[in-house]
C-alpha cells in the first residue's frame, strides 16, 4: 500500500528524532494529531478528484494548477 504525504511526513519527523536524540526521547506528534491531519488530506484528495473533472459550474474541465493554488496558497 502506498503512504501520503502526512504518513511519509510523520515517519520521516519520527526518523529525525531517533537520530537527533535517540530512541527514547518523547519528543513526537500526538495520535489524534496525525489522525486528524491524515482526514484533512483525505477530504483535499476527494475535493481535488472532484474537481480534476470539472469546476461544478460550467462543466469545464477544471487544471489542478488553478484548484490548489486558489484553495490552498495564501500568497
Amino acid at each position: 500500500m502506498k503512504q501520503t504525504a502526512v504518513e511519509w511526513f510523520a515517519k520521516e519527523l519520527n526518523n529525525w528524532r531517533i537520530k537527533e536524540f535517540g530512541e527514547d526521547s518523547i519528543i513526537g506528534i500526538p495520535q489524534e494529531v496525525f489522525e486528524q491531519a491524515k482526514q484533512m488530506e483525505k477530504e483535499q484528495m476527494i475535493q481535488i478528484y472532484k474537481a480534476a473533472f470539472t469546476d461544478g459550474f460550467n462543466g469545464e474541465l477544471f487544471e489542478y494548477e488553478q484548484y490548489y493554488n486558489e484553495t490552498f496558497k495564501s500568497e
